[in-house]
């Protein structure tokens, strides 16, 4: 008969149990990673009902088409430090009720910025802006009901300005 020289040791305190199990512990944690990205990171632009959609767009298209017979116009300036914003009407007749401006992202829903807009004088509006650090910006002008707009693309590093609708003066042939 041989003799013990010890006590069995716990398995907690086993090397090889921690390196086998190291491999199966690390996909479980990656899993879970990878499923937080997933869920943080959804995609915005993924639209189930299509065919809704679909018929939405002659809805906007109309509110597009009834800016332009309004002959709505609009110059839109940012403060340099992107805390601010006016609006300047330059249409032909004044704005009925009071104007929203609409920064949208174009791929992150969670980052546009609907700013309520103050009449500070005869065709100006004023409002304050969330600070963001993007570099591309879809900006449109509409009223409350939903009856008109006018949008354009803004890239920030172009400048601090951007005409939303026809210019009132446009230069003939």
């Amino acid at each position: 008969m041989q003799k013990q020289t010890g006590a069995a040791r716990p398995w907690y305190k086993e090397r090889w149990f921690w390196l086998l199990m190291s491999g199966p512990l690390l996909v479980v944690i990656a899993g879970f990673v990878t499923f937080g990205i997933i869920v943080r990171g959804a995609d915005d632009m993924v639209n189930d009902d299509y065919y809704k959609q679909g018929k939405d767009i002659n809805l906007e298209l109309k509110r597009d088409l009834a800016a332009q017979s309004l002959g709505i116009n609009a110059q839109v300036m940012f403060s340099d430090d992107m805390r601010s914003v006016r609006v300047v009407d330059t249409s032909a007749k004044p704005l009925t009720g009071t104007p929203e401006l609409l920064l949208l992202h174009p791929t992150r829903q969670q980052g546009d910025q609907r700013i309520a807009l103050q009449r500070v004088g005869d065709k100006l509006y004023q409002g304050v802006l969330k600070p963001d650090q993007v570099s591309h910006w879809y900006v449109r002008l509409q009223d409350k009901q939903g009856s008109w707009r006018v949008q354009s693309e803004w890239l920030p590093a172009e400048g601090a300005m951007v005409t939303l609708g026809k210019a009132s003066k446009e230069p003939t042939p």
